[in-house]
């Protein structure tokens, strides 16, 4: 396969995106699969794929992989991506993520000090100055976060201040006392899912332990206080024990409050956005 557009990783060893559907299809929707050699019978390359997996989602990937190795940070890594496309099926569009595959074993309910650094290492990477909120690649409509219901703005944002507006005016709709402004806040990276299935643990030849992050379809670029509102809304045991170990590496910011309160009434609303600003349509599966 030749080289990507998108800077990712080269793999010469990579098949077709044609030998890639079809083995996937094989399979069915499960999860992932490796991609082997079958002369050497060596994996070549782990795929996700799913309705819900996007380039823009693969190009954070190899982003925060890149940007962790630039960092020097040596307990955490994230799979370089050697491709990524998208293949109608039925109608539906159908995402395929082929990525360097890092042997291990996934994290499990006794690893929350481990996730819980990891988190702590992922807040603390600032998104490069040319970044919109959101994913690498996808402006700002590409937000997934959990502040929203079902984690998705549902909103054609064509800039981050389409964004911000959209913020106040949920927070003026919902009668929230807010007079802040969340626009000059720092953008940072910002996981959502805390679960222990995320993240995977290996052991190097040295013997040191390494963590490695493998989803990020709920990890984009956020404004700081989105970064608190997402430690405070885990519901599940393992996730809140996760958020309880992190040092927060920021100054805290008074507007999550407020935002955790307009969160929390969103959830009567359902997926449908409420108080979109002028010149923002509702978006919709994706479209």
């Amino acid at each position: 396969m030749s080289s990507s557009p998108y800077e990712f990783q080269y793999n010469p060893s990579l098949p077709s995106e044609e030998t890639i559907v079809a083995h996937c299809l094989s399979l069915g929707f499960v999860p992932g699969t490796t991609i082997v050699d079958p002369s050497t019978k060596s994996v070549i390359a782990w795929i996700k794929y799913g309705p819900n997996v996007t380039i823009d989602e693969a190009r954070t990937q190899d982003w925060t992989a890149k940007a962790l190795r630039d960092a020097g940070v040596t307990d955490l890594q994230a799979p370089r991506v050697f491709h990524a496309f998208s293949a109608e099926y039925y109608g539906c569009s159908i995402g395929y993520i082929a990525m360097e595959f890092i042997e291990g074993i996934d994290c499990d309910s006794n690893d929350v000090e481990l996730v819980a650094k990891a988190v702590q290492t992922l807040i603390s990477l600032e998104a490069p100055p040319t970044a919109t909120l959101g994913h690498i690649g996808g402006g700002t409509r590409s937000i997934v976060h959990s502040f929203f219901p079902e984690w998705l703005p549902n909103a054609n944002y064509k800039s981050d201040q389409d964004f911000y507006d959209h913020i106040h005016k949920i927070l003026k709709f919902l009668r929230i006392d807010f007079h802040g402004d969340i626009s000059p806040h720092g953008r940072f990276l910002c996981p959502c899912d805390f679960n222990p299935g995320n993240f995977r643990k290996r052991t190097m030849e040295d013997g040191r332990l390494v963590l490695v992050a493998l989803d990020f379809r709920a990890t984009c670029f956020m404004p700081l206080p989105f970064i608190e509102v997402a430690m405070g809304k885990p519901q599940d045991d393992f996730s809140r024990k996760v958020v309880r170990k992190i040092a927060y590496p920021h100054q805290r910011s008074d507007s999550a409050t407020a935002l955790l309160s307009a969160s929390g009434y969103l959830v009567q609303y359902g997926p449908k956005p409420i108080a979109l600003p002028s010149g923002v349509s509702r978006r919709m599966n994706g479209n």
